[in-house]
């Protein structure tokens, strides 16, 4: 009976162990996991310390695997500097186009109108309007419109911007003064 318990004993410790490292400790990676050069490095060093020592590899061979090493580790430290400088990149065009956005505070404007109300349309209407205030929603600079039809305020992508005026823009292509209540039009200097 005990050779009975201790064979399930066995039994059950083999089933519940996991097999994450080979008999030599070596760690397994699984397709779809992470990789870095420091698992490389620990590959590399494995291999020598297992070679046989009556019939060691070419030293041409680590000579090689080093200069790949060097490789991957050249093309990991490009990667994080182009994903740095992107972001860079990315930050400088938002606060250009948000400067840029800016200056059309109080300025009339004609703009597409957004996709989502264009449907098949979209690139042939336009609304017209005057902006009112600029803002930053997802990395993509807004201009919010106060449209001339309807008086509603709406949020416009800065890229459907289609022209810019000190004076009311007709939907006619023409643009008319615009009248402003500060102005005193009667009283010319006489």
């Amino acid at each position: 009976m005990n050779n009975l318990t201790a064979v399930n004993n066995n039994v059950s410790n083999y089933n519940t162990r996991t097999y994450d490292k080979t008999e030599n400790g070596t760690d397994i990676i699984l397709p779809g996991q992470e990789t870095s050069k420091d698992i490389f490095l620990k590959m590399l060093v494995a291999q020598m310390t297992n070679q046989d020592p009556f019939n060691p590899q070419d030293p041409t061979q680590y000579v090689t695997q080093l200069a790949q090493f060097n490789s991957l580790e050249q093309m990991m430290n490009l990667n994080t500097s182009m994903e740095y400088l992107l972001g860079a990149t990315n930050g400088l065009l938002v606060n250009s186009a948000m400067g840029a956005a800016s200056n059309l505070i109080g300025k009339n404007v004609e703009v597409y109108v957004p996709k989502e109300e264009a449907g098949e349309d979209y690139g042939k209407k336009t609304y017209t309007g005057k902006v009112e205030s600029v803002h930053i929603k997802d990395g993509v600079v807004y201009m919010n419109v106060r449209i001339d039809e309807t008086g509603e305020l709406k949020s416009i992508e800065y890229g459907a911007l289609v022209k810019v005026s000190d004076e009311k823009i007709d939907t006619g292509g023409e643009t008319k003064p615009e009248e402003n209540p500060d102005v005193d039009t009667e009283n010319k200097g006489e």
